[in-house]
């Protein structure tokens, strides 16, 4: 069979998801697909390695001594996804940050990975539990939000903070198909006089331009000190030092306590608002918009955006992140559910900027490269996480598994899943978690164009 065909056979095991986010406040999920958390961090989702059909063994890669069992998802979701977005308006969302990935790269790179496996190593939950139904998005429009107008404040005068507080990060997943799919992480400033800023970083199946090799960027940060020297890469523009696109809009409360944003360009969204946890954050989700958002999600607190974050020490003395929630698309395919949790119990910290897992198992093939890095004095609350399966990394030099000839011992030419961060900091700035865009571009097909959205909280 031919790989691609593998590919989108496997892919196929995902069901098409519902409406703008997953409406829920709180559900009793335990993570039940967390079972299979080996050496690396995650468990992102089978489906989701953006690496190649060689991953399908991925099931199996060894546990080196972690625990295998899912902790409880201590935090309620429910999905009930409203999603019926109608808004007809067109492609220009002058509202969506500019988009920094890079048209339609019709070769097929050496990178010949497939859909984003972020399930670190061996999430075996490809399923998209109760949300089957297909939204009916009629929504035409494609988020591109390079807003920098301020827009007038038609919300009342000193409406009140989101859950009393104003800084948020979000990561949103949206488009009108399963090949015009985007991503976005940013961040949330709400203001007294109801007005709302934000920085932002849109990815797009559709309009990224170029490979893996302009699409998944070297960040400067390696894993030098570990078990071997990996260059960590991130998704394009968000590098060190890259800027992100400003927005401006307005908010205000609806009747039921609901937040409403309203974008200077006249998009809007609308959040349920909730505290999901016993930490002193503030939990939004997306449960309504006008330009097709299907899912997001974010967290705020009175801890600053800016000039602030955790350390890697900081980080891995967190423990495993356990209320979470991913779904990411793989071009062409199904959107997929991935209901595991970040195993932090499996990474080391290896040098101050960077962490990454054991990769004790003998064969390369079984290893998961996984890395995450930042550094607070320069990031702040960015971090980056890089990761791929030894399998894939096998199959782009050339010795595809199983073998015991593959050589390459770090992520391979491909890039591997390519993820932007912002942490989670609560009002004491103690890390709770991240949110997350995903954002692995190098080719239009199956495997070679996903995006994502996730979070990862402390429960």
């Amino acid at each position: 069979m031919p790989r691609h065909a593998l590919i989108a056979l496997l892919l196929a095991l995902g069901v098409a998801v519902a409406g703008c986010a997953d409406g829920g406040d709180v559900t009793t999920d335990t993570a039940s697909g967390a079972e299979d958390v080996g050496d690396s961090a995650v468990s992102t989702a089978d489906t989701r390695d953006d690496d190649v059909a060689a991953d399908v063994g991925h099931e199996d890669v060894a546990r080196d001594g972690v625990d295998t069992a899912a902790p409880a998802d201590t935090a309620a979701r429910t999905d009930t996804d409203t999603g019926a977005d109608t808004d007809t308006d067109s492609a220009a969302d002058t509202d969506t940050p500019a988009d920094t990935g890079a048209a339609a790269d019709t070769d097929t790179p050496a990178d010949t990975e497939t859909p984003a496996d972020t399930d670190t190593p061996a999430d075996t939950d490809t399923d998209t539990p109760a949300d089957t139904e297909t939204p009916a998005d009629t929504d035409t429009e494609t988020p591109a939000d390079t807003d920098t107008a301020t827009p007038a404040d038609t919300s009342p005068p000193g409406a009140p903070l989101p859950g009393g507080r104003p800084n948020y990060v979000v990561t949103m997943f949206g488009g009108t198909s399963t090949t015009t799919r985007w991503s976005i992480i940013r961040t949330l400033a709400f203001h007294a006089d109801a007005t709302v800023t934000s920085t932002s970083w849109i990815w797009k199946q559709d309009t990224f331009t170029g490979n893996a090799a302009t699409n998944k960027v070297a960040t400067g940060y390696t894993t030098a000190g570990g078990v071997y020297t990996g260059v960590v890469r991130t998704p394009a523009g968000f590098q060190p030092g890259a800027a992100g696109s400003p927005l401006h809009g307005t908010f205000s409360h609806d009747a039921a306590g609901n937040l409403l944003i309203t974008w200077s360009s006249g998009k809007t969204e609308t959040w349920r608002v909730n505290t999901p946890t016993t930490h002193p954050l503030t939990m939004i989700t997306c449960i309504g918009s006008s330009y097709g958002v299907r899912r997001a999600w974010g967290f705020g607190s009175q801890a600053p955006l800016t000039g602030v974050g955790a350390t890697m020490a900081q980080i891995r003395a967190a423990g495993n992140l356990t209320f979470q929630d991913s779904w990411v698309n793989a071009y062409d395919t199904a959107d997929a559910r991935n209901q595991t949790y970040f195993n932090m119990a499996a990474y080391s910290v290896v040098n101050e900027s960077a962490m990454m897992t054991a990769e004790s198992q003998p064969s390369i093939c079984d290893r998961w490269h996984t890395y995450v890095a930042g550094k607070p004095a320069q990031d702040g609350r960015k971090n980056l996480w890089n990761h791929q399966l030894g399998t894939v990394g096998c199959h782009e030099a050339g010795t595809p598994c199983p073998t015991s000839s593959c050589a390459q011992t770090t992520i391979g030419a491909g890039g591997g899943h390519t993820l932007a961060m912002f942490q989670v900091l609560d009002d004491d700035g103690v890390f709770r978690g991240w949110v997350a865009a995903e954002a692995s571009l190098h080719g239009r097909f199956t495997g070679g164009a996903v995006v994502g959205s996730s979070y990862w909280i402390q429960p």
